[in-house]
């Protein structure tokens, strides 16, 4: 094979999940309650009381009525963060909502969050960590060389069991999330792929097992924000990695990968340097660090403007409601404002080694828009974009989307994409002006 001309291809699922373009991810978890407490310790874990919880305003709906104002067309739940409490009655263990005061300990609110994703049109994804558990005292960066004894394999049977629940009885999922990946079978861990083919064959997998052909990887950051070039191709064993180096390979992807792996940048809608838990969890009185949407705004150009998804953090009170619901809906009121009708758009066009899209008359411009049509993958490796003649940008990656700002408004009669480089007959979806 000339590997100059192998170009890796999406699966349905993973072009379906590449347009779903914004997503959050929620935290409703034990450590607002006792953020002063090692979460990962068993003897601290059982000195938290949860019988006293009962958070009078815990409405999911109201969460993911928030999440649709932003624009986000799919959530991810935390079902179990840090200290191992579940969100939902498991039968695994005596630590979960069955055990709070809240509804009497008859509620579930997974079961409400994706009720309320099927009432609004959200597609609902659950994250649930292996890695890390405080009830079962396990710590993933303490325990390295321990995969094999008995108690850690203790734990994963557990594990399995909480795996089967949520992945029998909540429906199909849209994205199930890996935070730290998963442990190979071979060293250790849970044979995961089996378990996805058996109950969410369809679920894109964020760092899930290499065999999965659903897998996105992460951006490499908590920051919102892709590299320039983000690819959506890599390697195995590049595409799941620590994240401890700013930028690393992992999160650029290879233009030349064996493997479609599209990239997901996460951040807290929470400043991490001024607020608790780094933005993910809710503590009293961090109003301050509440990012604003303009702010935001960019980091929606930088990821999703850069070939990967967006997913934004909410970090839901002791209360149980979402507080910023003002921040989401402006941020959502920018999107559209800056991104919702086209000046002019060309759609569909012939292959060309240059396409032009001639602007109206009077008109004013601030952002190009490029996508490519990636159904046979990224093939598109060298463009230019100029404006009136003028060159505003000479890069490589296009694929999904690509945002090119403009700097502010300006007038301009015309618009040219120029692809000097591609591995076979490329194709671009379309090309717009804002």
């Amino acid at each position: 094979m000339n590997n100059k001309y192998y170009c890796a291809k999406p699966t349905k699922e993973q072009l379906e999940w590449q347009d779903a373009e914004l997503g959050v991810i929620i935290h409703y978890t034990l450590a607002s309650y006792y953020p002063d407490v090692d979460h990962l310790s068993a003897d601290a874990v059982k000195q938290m009381r949860i019988d006293n919880i009962n958070p009078p305003k815990l409405d999911p709906e109201q969460w993911i009525i928030a999440a649709k104002s932003m624009g986000a067309t799919y959530a991810v739940l935390c079902t179990v963060h840090g200290s191992g409490l579940a969100l939902w009655p498991t039968k695994v263990n005596d630590f979960s909502v069955a055990q709070m005061a809240w509804k009497d300990g008859k509620g579930d609110i997974v079961r409400e969050f994706v009720d309320a994703c099927k009432k609004h049109g959200i597609r609902p994804g659950l994250y649930y960590p292996v890695a890390n558990n405080g009830y079962y005292d396990i710590n993933a960066w303490k325990m390295r060389d321990q995969h094999h004894t008995e108690k850690y394999q203790s734990y994963l049977r557990a594990c399995e069991a909480q795996i089967e629940e949520l992945w029998q009885n909540y429906g199909e999922l849209f994205e199930i999330w890996f935070d730290g990946g998963t442990l190979p079978k071979e060293d250790g861990g849970i044979d995961m792929y089996s378990y996805i083919q058996k109950y969410q064959p369809h679920a894109l997998c964020f760092q899930g097992p290499k065999e999965n052909p659903n897998n996105v990887r992460w951006v490499g950051n908590e920051l919102g924000a892709a590299s320039e070039n983000c690819w959506a191709t890599s390697n195995v064993g590049e595409a799941s990695f620590s994240g401890l180096i700013e930028d690393e390979p992992a999160g650029r992807g290879n233009p030349n990968g064996k493997y479609y792996i599209p990239a997901e940048a996460d951040r807290p809608n929470r400043d991490a340097k001024t607020s608790y838990a780094g933005g993910w969890c809710w503590r009293a009185g961090e109003e301050h660090s509440v990012i604003p949407p303009e702010e935001l705004l960019q980091h929606y150009i930088t990821s999703v403007g850069r070939n990967s998804n967006f997913l934004l953090g909410m970090a839901i009170t002791t209360d149980g409601d979402f507080q910023d619901t003002e921040q989401f809906a402006e941020l959502g009121r920018l999107i559209k404002e800056h991104f919702g009708t086209p000046v002019a758009i060309l759609e569909a066009p012939e292959m060309s080694k240059t396409y032009t899209l001639d602007i109206p008359e009077g008109k004013e411009i601030r952002y190009v828009v490029i996508r490519e049509d990636i159904t046979e993958g990224q093939r598109i490796r060298s463009y230019t974009v100029k404006v009136d003649g003028e060159e505003i940008i000479s890069q490589h990656c296009i694929g999904h989307k690509r945002i090119v700002p403009l700097g502010g408004f300006r007038a301009a009669k015309k618009v040219e994409l120029i692809v000097s480089e591609d591995v076979g007959d490329h194709a671009v979806r379309d090309l717009a002006v804002y």
